[in-house]
């Protein structure tokens, strides 16, 4: 074994495969840090898993703790010491309690006075002892959502432990856990390979392990159950349906990623697709393989052994989901007894929060806001089709199939929606309105799905925002943060020049009453938590975040725009001129904080460098007001870099500040004009940029 490694593993009966993973990362990171409160820092650490066991090793750990020396404080000295300076009874029995010697006390002076003291020096302890005081300690305190005791009131943990390895190179770390004593052996899958295995090191335990088809590391046991997954299609003579999140979850739940193959009946094909795939996926944590877009009679789940000689694991599989798919079929058909319609006039039964009413009211809120915001973007014809959807996109959540299959909300409306001929604007929209999901999932291909996307979004978070449920830490119980992302997206990608503000106030209108804090606390509130959103999905886009921060300063409700100006101030920030503009910019803004706005009069004008300042701005102003109004705000900002040689001039032959009151007022308003302008497109003074010793830079510091 490599020197400083330690090695742990504790094997248990199965763990859920939503607590293993997170379970072994705290344990490693606990004992790290006892390690590290001990000066013994680890140099690397590997963590890995099955639903068994769980791996730690750390590398390159000190063999010893370091010594250590330290002063304790006894008795005053008059105390301590008599007339001869011997000493005394209490002297004698602080060093007994320190384990010194009485003449090894000193005497120190302190603020409180003249003290004994006693230097105490430790040797430091051999890293296996520490460890065997720490690692038990650090397995016993693992947080779990559930715990349960075992046999005579052992416990608790997460499930009855059977065994620990520990080994600090290559010696077993002595300890005893939960009536298991520390060992230097593992064992393999507790049927197939139950027999005790002698471990060396960490290299010599993965080893011994894959001989026996068993993968503790998370991301190498996920490669190869992908790459079987994908055999295992093409062998169907198809491709596997991705899904990355159930790739995660079947590679939790196993140690050896094997592959089982298993047929559906053709009959089950006539099932929409989105409710194959999720039946097949919810139910029984499988796959479904397709060719050329239709999908194949055939699934494809996990076997946590290497094989399946007499096919039970398949067969067993394949009655598993018949019967779930029969019951999928049962649940289309009932669903099919109404329309959309029908189902969406019963939504005045089924609350969308006991404060903010019923899932019919939340309708008529959308339906309105799509209009207001249709209008708001003259998106005339697609604001129509967005009311249609609006009245129909909460119509599935009292289906039978949602309720099965929750993961398909939104989706089945927008299939029966289809199945009942209505437009591809309209059903798209349905199908597509809790687009995008996650940061990486597109946004609805349709105007209509964007429109009630923003509309739908916006009016829940107005509505538990003004209910006072604000998302604090990482407590979040309606999404909220998801759902602003969500308008976020949807207004960046999908070109919507809104104004946010308007959309959440006119969405707080109409809730009337319902709402307890009144509309500016509301608003307050929404806007920084926009901010926030706007901020994290921009800097997804490489953009630096005081870019960002110059242009909302400007403004952020019309994300497009904002985008826009971001970008432009990402362009030219290097230019040198643009450099000198900013710096120039934040000296005009220390300048004049504070100061009451000042009438500009040009026949006050008398020192040639504000002369010649005041004919540029004249020059530039409206070229500068131009370009912002055409939206070419790189060229507005490259305008702006006009100033930079007359500015640097102004201010190291000018004083703003002359004795002159009158003199002085009109250099303030001249520059209250110029600030103006430099602030059309972005807040300059949000932009960080270097103080340079050469060129432009030096000029504006001077």
């Amino acid at each position: 074994m490599p020197k400083g490694e330690f090695l742990l593993e504790v094997r248990c009966e199965e763990i859920p495969a939503r607590m293993v993973r997170k379970a072994t990362q705290d344990l490693g990171s606990r004992i790290f840090q006892e390690l590290l409160n001990r000066q013994l820092t680890p140099r690397e650490i590997e963590t890995g898993f099955t639903p068994r066991r769980l791996m730690v090793a750390l590398k390159k750990v000190p063999g010893r703790e370091p010594d250590r020396s330290e002063e304790l404080t006894g008795p005053p000295a008059s105390v301590a010491f008599d007339a001869e300076g011997m000493p005394t009874k209490a002297a004698v029995g602080f060093a007994r309690r320190c384990g010194v010697e009485p003449d090894e006390l000193r005497r120190i002076e302190t603020p409180k006075g003249e003290y004994a003291v006693a230097t105490v020096r430790t040797e430091g302890r051999p890293t296996a002892r520490v460890l065997a005081e720490i690692v038990p300690k650090a397995i016993a305190e693992l947080n779990w959502a559930k715990v349960m005791l075992w046999g005579d009131g052992i416990g608790p943990w997460a499930r009855p432990v059977h065994g620990l390895l520990a080994l600090f190179e290559g010696e077993t770390v002595e300890f005893e856990l939960f009536g298991v004593s520390s060992g230097n052996t593992t064992t393999g899958h507790p049927v197939i390979s139950p027999k005790s295995i002698p471990v060396s090191g960490l290299s010599n335990y993965k080893s011994k392990l894959r001989k026996r088809a068993i993968e503790v590391n998370f991301e190498d046991r996920r490669k190869t159950l992908s790459k079987g997954l994908a055999a295992a299609a093409a062998e169907l003579g198809g491709t596997m349906v991705e899904d990355p999140s159930l790739l995660d979850r079947l590679t939790a739940m196993c140690a050896t990623p094997g592959v089982v193959a298993g047929r559906v009946a053709d009959k089950y094909l006539e099932l929409p697709r989105e409710v194959l795939i999720a039946s097949l996926r919810d139910h029984q944590s499988a796959f479904t393989v397709e060719k050329d877009g239709d999908l194949l009679p055939a699934f494809l789940t996990l076997m946590d052994r290497a094989d399946d000689p007499e096919g039970h694991v398949r067969r067993g599989n394949e009655w598993v989901v018949e019967a779930r798919l029969e019951d999928a079929v049962f649940f289309y058909g009932e669903d099919r007894r109404k329309s959309l319609e029908e189902r969406a006039a019963a939504l005045d039964r089924l609350s969308f929060h006991e404060k903010l009413g019923s899932y019919a009211e939340k309708t008529e809120r959308i339906v309105e806001l799509c209009g207001f915001i249709g209008r708001q973007l003259d998106w005339q014809e697609e604001s129509r089709d967005a009311a249609r959807v609006a009245r129909l996109m909460k119509a599935d959540l009292i289906t039978e199939m949602v309720n099965e299959f929750s993961s398909l909300q939104g989706v089945m409306g927008g299939v029966y929606a289809r199945e009942e001929g209505r437009p591809e604007t309209v059903w798209r929209a349905i199908y597509e309105q809790y687009m995008p999901q996650g940061s990486s999932d597109p946004i609805s291909s349709t105007r209509a799905g964007r429109i009630v996307g923003v509309a739908d979004r916006v009016d829940t978070i107005i509505g538990i925002l003004g209910i006072g449920m604000t998302p604090s830490g990482s407590k979040d119980p309606f999404g909220l943060r998801r759902a602003a992302q969500g308008v976020v997206r949807i207004a960046l990608e999908g070109e919507m020049e809104l104004d946010l503000d308007l959309v959440a106030a006119r969405a707080y209108q109409q809730y009337g009453s319902r709402l307890e804090r009144d509309a500016e606390d509301v608003l307050s509130v929404w806007r920084p938590f926009l901010f926030d959103r706007i901020r994290h999905i921009l800097g997804l886009s490489d953009f630096a975040y005081d870019e960002i921060e110059a242009a909302l300063e400007v403004g952020a409700t019309n994300l497009p725009d904002l985008r826009a100006r971001v970008a432009a101030i990402h362009m030219v920030r290097e230019e040198p001129g643009f450099r000198s503009v900013v710096l120039a910019a934040k000296r005009i803004a220390n300048i004049l904080r504070d100061a009451p706005e000042q009438e500009l009069r040009a026949d006050l004008l008398s020192e040639p460098a504000e002369k010649l300042l005041y004919q540029a701005y004249q020059n530039l102003k409206d070229d500068i007001k131009k370009a912002e109004q055409e939206k070419r705000y790189e060229a507005c900002l490259r305008t702006m870099t006009s100033f930079a040689d007359v500015l640097d001039r102004f201010f190291v032959e000018v004083l703003v500040m002359d004795e002159n009151p009158d003199v002085r007022n009109n250099r303030v308003a001249l520059l209250q004009a110029i600030q103006r302008s430099l602030s059309r497109t972005a807040g300059l003074t949000a932009v960080v940029v270097e103080k340079t010793g050469d060129g432009n830079g030096k000029a504006v510091n001077g």
